[in-house]
């Protein structure tokens, strides 16, 4: 796997010593596998008297050279880069996200391990200087998590789970009769888990990726203002499974709607209905804790809406082969196909 970047690349850095260490890092990779251990060596060797000393420590973080932990030193130079706005060393990270990204073809993408959201929610609200540490339980002494996710979806496991009350294979909701149907969302969630993770992983590298080249001043985390707006750009399927009541969204409500239609305790089972009622209160008290349900939950229903235009006659060469006369160029998609969401108790 060489380093598959064009002059173009190269080209468009200002600084010329960033460009020049690019260059040599690609030309020292055209006839090799560039495994990490390389990718890093290679950083540290080209990259590294390009950065500021008091940063070099980025670059030595990890015992074992991992393509994620090469991922993580191009975050961490972005956090670098918001506390000394050193233009230069924006460029070093810029270069090291492209080793990461073009060491493979198609470009590779970061993976985050489970839940890695949560850590970098943190992690932003320790950039912003947003005090959240002492939020992270909840105050009554509940041992329960408020980052505790089910590992299917967005909402809190059963008791000493890893899944939901939706997703458990042998809990059926309160309206449902024998396990069937619970059975059922069991297996879908399994089915669909991988694009999940996939679609969850998409859009947090987008997100993360702004705000660290933005330094720190895109609105990315949950807003106390103009929430309205931040759902539309940023959670657009979750707007979408409002409906009607969008009309009604306010900022002083929208804690109240999203709860309503993310995490409602109705129809669970006895505990579950308890926990979600005690993790709702304790998200309307922090609003701002919001924020990885909201892009594990926009991350599922993106799969999901994915997975649905490959059902039927709507997966790629279904149905009868379309006679050349026939064609038009007004006709790409197919009359009547559904653009929104399955209703999120339907699951």
């Amino acid at each position: 796997m060489p380093l598959y970047l064009d002059d173009e690349f190269l080209d468009s850095f200002v600084y010329e010593d960033v460009a020049v260490a690019l260059w040599a890092i690609r030309l020292h990779a055209a006839d090799i596998a560039v495994t990490p251990a390389i990718a890093l060596r290679l950083i540290r060797q080209y990259l590294q008297p390009l950065i500021p000393p008091e940063h070099c420590y980025v670059l030595y973080g990890q015992r074992i050279a991992t393509w994620n932990g090469i991922w993580g030193i191009y975050a961490d130079l972005g956090c670098c880069v918001g506390k000394s706005n050193n233009p230069q060393l924006f460029e070093v990270m810029k270069a090291v996200e492209l080793i990461h990204q073009y060491t493979t073809w198609p470009p590779r993408e970061y993976t985050f391990p489970t839940v890695i959201e949560v850590t970098y929610f943190l992690s932003m609200c320790t950039q912003l200087k947003i005090p959240v540490q002492s939020h992270l339980r909840l105050e009554n002494g509940q041992r329960v998590d408020p980052f505790s996710f089910c590992t299917l979806c967005w909402r809190q496991p059963l008791p000493g789970r890893k899944l939901c009350a939706h997703h458990s294979p042998h809990v059926p909701l309160q309206d449902e009769v024998g396990t069937q149907a619970a059975a059922a969302r069991y297996k879908s969630g399994v089915r669909q888990r991988e694009r999940f993770d996939k679609a969850v992983n998409r859009i947090l590298t987008k997100e993360v990726t702004e705000f660290h080249e933005g330094l720190f001043t895109p609105v990315v985390l949950f807003p106390e203002q103009g929430i309205a707006a931040w759902l539309t750009e940023r959670r657009p399927l979750l707007w979408q499974l409002l409906g009607e009541r969008q009309q009604e969204l306010s900022d002083g409500n929208a804690m109240s709607m999203l709860l309503d239609l993310l995490h409602s305790p109705d129809g669970l089972p006895p505990k579950a209905h308890q926990t979600y009622r005690l993790i709702n209160q304790h998200l309307h008290e922090h609003p701002l804790l919001i924020w990885p349900m909201l892009i594990r939950a926009e991350g599922w229903h993106r799969c999901r809406e994915d997975v649905r235009g490959q059902w039927g006659g709507k997966r790629s060469g279904a149905g009868r082969p379309v006679q050349p006369s026939a064609t038009s160029p007004c006709t790409d998609q197919q009359p009547g196909v559904a653009r929104g969401c399955a209703d999120h108790k339907s699951q």
